[in-house]
């Protein structure tokens, strides 16, 4: 079973693992949540907590780490410990994103990592358009 990192602001991740333990119906094991918060000194303390909870993941083999925003200063230092085959870095962390990746962390890391951006996309979608005939959005 892959182990998953949810590095994000405040408390989006707890919040999000909680919401798909409710909807899985089930708790959700081999997940750390790092809440990141306005801190000047986040540059020097979160490669320790990143690289802690890898070493207590990794056991399965495999660590997978979600991230809410590519490019800010948590996507960048988690960017230092992507390690193909073993660590993989998928951004852009949805509920539709995380559901997908619970489902299928039996997965190699790559597969799995499509699967977390595939989740992702598929979760998003604009519902304000009119539907046709059918019933069926264009």
């Amino acid at each position: 079973m892959t182990g998953i990192i949810l590095l994000t602001y405040g408390r989006i991740g707890y919040e999000l693992l909680e919401a798909a333990g409710h909807i899985m119906n089930q708790s959700v094991e081999q997940v750390k949540v790092i809440n990141v918060y306005d801190d000047p000194d986040t540059a020097n303390i979160l490669p320790g907590q990143i690289e802690k909870a890898i070493e207590q993941l990794i056991s399965a083999g495999q660590c997978l780490i979600l991230t809410d925003l590519r490019g800010c200063t948590h996507f960048n230092i988690a960017r230092q410990f992507v390690e193909p085959p073993r660590v993989s870095l998928v951004s852009g962390l949805n509920l539709p994103m995380l559901l997908r990746v619970l489902h299928h962390r039996d997965e190699n890391l790559v597969t799995l990592s499509h699967f977390a951006e595939e989740g992702g996309v598929m979760g998003i979608s604009i519902t304000s358009d009119a539907p046709t005939t059918e019933g069926r959005f264009l």
